[in-house]
């Protein structure tokens, strides 16, 4: 797929999975050319203050650490930071995020540059007919070819090779780093999630707990970006889940995309 060898590495970060003519097709629909786009954000990042993250999430399940990150974007939204996250479309994503707006309508053409200025987030969602390890080299590609990007988090349980993905970081002038989530976890049914509980002030003795345990696995992600502790991030975090911050900005993402529905 590349003519640059450092490039090619690319298509081994996987063991056993080399990226698919599916996913070949569709970044050659988006990119003339998706390795000139590679060097060219690659340049611009060298010269240019690129600030915006990226988080790449496997498929949603119904294990709590998963859940968890589900609400990540929107704590770093909250923190000013700047973040496109993608995750794939399953039942798992869509019983929360539909909640706020029609999240199964993902095909929407506008400015996403607009709404990371406005909101400091977008939320992508791939369909679940793709398998894991198409979504994950589709989106890292996507995401190495925007020049805007500085950071891209990985929360994946596929086996990435992590001195490939460091050598292809330091090549392309961004940083990746991979979040190993676990094999084996507590499991949460979606369906019967309290919202009300979960992100408003009053809560039982089971979401309270459940917020502790969002609140430390959410602290790892701010403690790898850097931006605090993780007892400051484990705190910040746990007081997102009782002010109501995490409500509202889900709320004000789900008003405006449910506005871009409506006039799509």
């Amino acid at each position: 797929m590349f003519e640059i060898s450092q490039l090619n590495l690319i298509n081994q970060l996987l063991a056993g999975y080399e990226i698919s003519s599916q996913v070949k097709s569709l970044l050659k629909q988006k990119y003339v050319n998706v390795e000139a786009t590679l060097v060219r954000a690659k340049k611009l990042r060298e010269i240019e203050k690129a600030g915006q993250i990226v988080i790449l999430q496997d498929p949603i399940t119904e294990q709590v650490e998963d859940l968890a990150y589900l609400f990540s974007p929107f704590i770093l939204a909250n923190l000013n930071q700047k973040v496109i996250y993608h995750t794939v479309k399953n039942k798992q994503s869509l019983s929360i995020l539909s909640r706020y707006y029609q999240a199964n309508h993902n095909n929407l053409s506008f400015n996403f540059d607009e709404l990371l200025d406005s909101l400091g987030l977008s939320l992508q969602l791939n369909d679940e007919e793709m398998t894991t390890e198409d979504s994950f080299y589709l989106n890292l590609i996507n995401s190495l070819c925007n020049s805007k990007v500085s950071r891209i988090i990985c929360i994946t349980r596929l086996n990435v090779n992590l001195e490939l993905i460091d050598f292809i970081a330091y090549f392309l002038h961004v940083q990746i780093q991979v979040i190993a989530l676990e094999q084996q976890s507590e499991y949460l049914d979606i369906n019967k999630i309290n919202m009300l509980q979960l992100l408003f002030k009053n809560k039982n003795d089971k979401y309270i707990q459940l917020c502790t345990k969002f609140s430390k696995i959410n602290a790892k992600l701010l403690k790898i970006l850097n931006l605090y502790s993780f007892d400051q991030a484990q705190l910040l975090i746990d007081d997102m889940f009782y002010s109501e911050h995490i409500f509202e900005k889900l709320s004000v993402y789900g008003e405006y995309m449910q506005t871009k529905i409506q006039y799509h």
